[in-house]
């Protein structure tokens, strides 16, 4: 028969190895915890409630009054600005005049300065800006940014405003942890967060493209707002989506905030150019039959009276191929090109014609108050 004090040294080992194993659970779960799955940002996870407080002050949403100067198709495209009329119904009787709640903006100075996308201004005839505090203000453009989709509002603010930090764009890493913020839908301010998925990115858009695409949900409605690093600062502005994709958005680099700031800034510098015309863009069908491959170019639907495309002889039919020597994609590409001519500067359109392919000389005219 054992004695008694023979079965310690078995029950000390036991006891040893219970230990061990409980502790390498206790050290599994930590590790799990911040497991490179879910890396904490660089400086550590800060308080995103507190911090969301803290930044809400300085974001805006933007809603306007536009004329319509264009009829397109029902469908998105694959891909495009990050605005709630792109899902309205295309085919209803075409407005003179709509109102949108179309995006979102944020203060850049203390003076009522607001930065967003010169998309969601474009044809503005009224500026609302709705501050978080509730207190809705007019707002002027005041400044466009020659290349990118950019544009620089100014209101007089009804109280001491809050101004964002902007950061140096280049410097943000892939990974890096971000929270996007803008009005989805009309919804009002709304919060999301994900990461940095790539950069540079070139989406065709301009000849300078170099997109932040980041993963954090980004929707019609979105666009102008910023783009935040966890450290609370601007890298980037909301502003296009993948229609068909999900968890794919795109900001523009902060840096280009920096030219836009400094900047000219008087009523010149707001002056949109303007042609007159709805448009309606070519079909797979209308294009292999005209031998367009890829499909381009835009029809005139409607030339209204009095307006620089009447007085240059544009007429409901033709088929507007460049303009100024750039091949026009589509309508909105078109409207792209007038809006970013000034008033008063000639423009040389290729247009087809029935079977005969002319020159057009327009005069770009100002876009209506």
């Amino acid at each position: 028969m054992n004695r008694p004090e023979s079965l310690c040294p078995k029950v000390v080992a036991l006891f040893t190895a219970f230990v061990c194993i409980l502790a390498g659970c206790t050290l599994g779960f930590a590790a799990d915890a911040v497991s490179p799955r879910n890396p904490p940002p660089r400086g550590g996870w800060p308080d995103l409630p507190e911090l969301i407080k803290e930044l809400t002050p300085v974001v805006v949403n933007i809603s306007i009054e536009r004329h319509i100067l264009q009829n397109s198709s029902t469908e998105p495209p694959p891909l495009f600005r990050s605005r709630p009329g792109y899902f309205e119904d295309q085919s209803r009787p075409k407005d003179r005049l709509q109102s949108d709640s179309v995006g979102s903006g944020f203060f850049c100075d203390t003076a009522g300065s607001v930065v967003t996308n010169a998309h969601v201004v474009e044809g503005a005839s009224k500026i609302l800006v709705t501050l978080s505090s509730g207190k809705v203000v007019a707002a002027k453009i005041v400044a466009i940014h020659p290349k990118m989709d950019l544009a620089m509002l100014k209101i007089t603010p009804p109280h001491q405003v809050q101004k964002a930090r902007v950061a140096d764009s280049s410097a943000v890493k892939v990974g890096e942890w971000v929270l996007a913020v803008g009005n989805p839908y009309g919804l009002g301010a709304s919060w999301s967060q994900g990461i940095i998925s790539g950069k540079s990115r070139f989406l065709g858009l301009g000849p300078d493209d170099n997109f932040i695409q980041t993963d954090a949900a980004i929707n019609p409605g979105n666009s102008g707002g910023p783009l935040f690093n966890m450290a609370g600062e601007v890298i980037g502005v909301n502003t296009a989506i993948i229609a068909a994709g999900k968890g794919i958005g795109f900001s523009i680099p902060s840096n280009y905030l920096t030219e836009l700031i400094n900047g000219p800034k008087n009523a010149e510098a707001s002056l949109r150019g303007w042609l007159g015309i709805y448009v309606e863009d070519v079909t797979p069908q209308q294009a292999l039959r005209l031998g367009l491959e890829p499909p381009r170019g835009t029809y005139v639907d409607e030339v209204l009276a009095a307006t620089p495309a009447s007085n240059a002889g544009l007429k409901k039919g033709d088929l507007i191929l460049d303009a100024d020597g750039v091949v026009v994609r589509n309508g909105r590409h078109l409207s792209r090109i007038i809006a970013g001519a000034k008033p008063g500067d000639l423009l040389k359109m290729t247009v087809l014609r029935g079977s005969k392919t002319s020159t057009v000389d327009v005069i770009i005219g100002r876009s209506p108050e």
